[in-house]
C-alpha cells in the first residue's frame, strides 16, 4: 500500500493574478479512482507552517497518518491554503485586500476569492466529498479566526469547525480590557493587517464587521441563523491570557452559545490544558483532539 505524502499544487490560472500554490496532504493507500474522501482545509498564514517541525513538533503529516493507523480517524485529504504575502510581512488571513498586493508579490490581492478557488480545484481534481458534512476546517491563531470567519460567512460549506487560541475580532472592534472603557484593538488595528482593511489611509469598518464572526453569529437570522445552527464547533484556548488569546475565545464563545450553537469543549472548559500556549506543539494537539471530532461529523447523518 502506498504512503501518505504531501503535494504542492501550483493553480496555473489563480485569480489573483500571480503564481500562488498550496498544499495537499494525501493518506496512506490513496487512489485517486477511491474515495470519496472526506477533506479537512487547515488554516494558518503561509500555507507550509503546518507542515514544518518548529517547537519540536513531529509534524503534520506524522501526526495524521499516526491516528489513521491507530483507527482513530478515517483516510482524509487535508488541504494547506496560503494567505501571505512574499515578504510574510502582513497576516495571512483569507479576506480581500483593500491595498494594492502587487508590490508585495499577490497580484491583485484577492485572497478570499482564492481560498474558493483553492476549493474548486480540489473538487474537481481529488475524491472529495462535496457535501456539507464531508468537509471540515480547522486552524491556529489568526487561523483559527479564519476558519470560524469563513464558517460563519458561509455556513453551508462545511459542518465542523475547529479553533485553536483564535485570534478573534471584538465586537465593533473595541478591546473591552482597553481602559477605561474600551478601546480599539491594536491587533487588528495593526500595520500587520492593515492591506485588508485600509485604503489611503482610512479603515473600513464596515468591512472589519463583515468579516468579524462574532458580528455575523450575533446578527444572524432566518435561514442564515438556521444553517449557523447546524454547524458543530471545537473552540480551543491557551492555559493564560498572558500566552494566548484566551479572552477573545471565551467572547467567542459565548456569541455561540448566546445562539444556540455548539461548542463540543465548552462543557469541559475550553482550555486545552493548563500548560498550553500559543504554540505549534500546543496547536499540534488541539488537532489531535479535533481530528476525531471532525470524524465524528464526517460519519454523521444529522447535517443537511
Amino acid at each position: 500500500m502506498p504512503g501518505s505524502s504531501i503535494r504542492w499544487v501550483t493553480l496555473p490560472r489563480s485569480c489573483l493574478g500571480v503564481l500562488k500554490r498550496f498544499g495537499v496532504y494525501l493518506p496512506p493507500g490513496f487512489l485517486p479512482s477511491g474515495g470519496p474522501y472526506p477533506v479537512l482545509y487547515l488554516l494558518r498564514g503561509h500555507e507550509t507552517e503546518w507542515v514544518g517541525m518548529q517547537d519540536g513538533r513531529p509534524g503534520l503529516r506524522f501526526i495524521l497518518d499516526r491516528l489513521i493507523g491507530e483507527g482513530l480517524i478515517d483516510p482524509l485529504i487535508v488541504v494547506l491554503p496560503g494567505f501571505m504575502d512574499r515578504e510574510r510581512r502582513f497576516q495571512g488571513i483569507p479576506v480581500n485586500w483593500s491595498a494594492d498586493g502587487g508590490p508585495h508579490g499577490v497580484g491583485n490581492g484577492r485572497m478570499e476569492d482564492h481560498f474558493f478557488e483553492v476549493r474548486t480545484w480540489v473538487q474537481r481534481h481529488l475524491p472529495v466529498r462535496t457535501d456539507r458534512r464531508g468537509a471540515a476546517i480547522d486552524g491556529f491563531s489568526m487561523g483559527g479566526y479564519s476558519a470560524v470567519m469563513l464558517a460563519t460567512r458561509y455556513p453551508r460549506l462545511f459542518g465542523s469547525i475547529g479553533a485553536y487560541d483564535g485570534s478573534f475580532m471584538w465586537p465593533g472592534q473595541i478591546d473591552p480590557r482597553r481602559p477605561p472603557h474600551g478601546r480599539a484593538c491594536r491587533l487588528w488595528f495593526s500595520e500587520t493587517c492593515s492591506v485588508y482593511f485600509r485604503r489611503d489611509g482610512v479603515w473600513d469598518r464596515a468591512k472589519m464587521e463583515r468579516h468579524n464572526p462574532i458580528t455575523i453569529i450575533e446578527k444572524a437570522d432566518g435561514d442564515r441563523l438556521k444553517a449557523l445552527k447546524r454547524l458543530v464547533f471545537h473552540l480551543h484556548v491557551a492555559g493564560d491570557e498572558r500566552w494566548g488569546n484566551v479572552d477573545r475565545g471565551h467572547r467567542m464563545d459565548l456569541a455561540l452559545q448566546q445562539r444556540g450553537i455548539v461548542n463540543t469543549f465548552r462543557k469541559k472548559g475550553m482550555v486545552l490544558d493548563r500548560r498550553a500556549r500559543h504554540t505549534w506543539l500546543w496547536a499540534d494537539r488541539h488537532l489531535q483532539a479535533t481530528l476525531p471530532l471532525h470524524m465524528e461529523v464526517f460519519r454523521s447523518k444529522s447535517l443537511q
